[in-house]
């Protein structure tokens, strides 16, 4: 089973606000894991929000 769009992004701003989960499907946690993943690389290259124009 897919996870509908509705689940993915209540699980997206879970993991932007810094929230557990709280949940045991395998495929919510891979979600869940995926989006921490790609938060905490896009922090150690400093790609965060937009640039600023100076």
């Amino acid at each position: 089973m897919t996870l509908s769009p509705h689940r993915q992004h209540k699980i997206y701003l879970a993991a932007t606000m810094g929230y557990g989960l709280g949940s045991n499907d395998p495929e919510e946690i891979t979600y869940y894991n995926k989006v921490k993943e790609e938060i905490n690389k896009d922090k150690e290259n400093r790609n965060l929000g937009i640039p600023r124009e100076e």
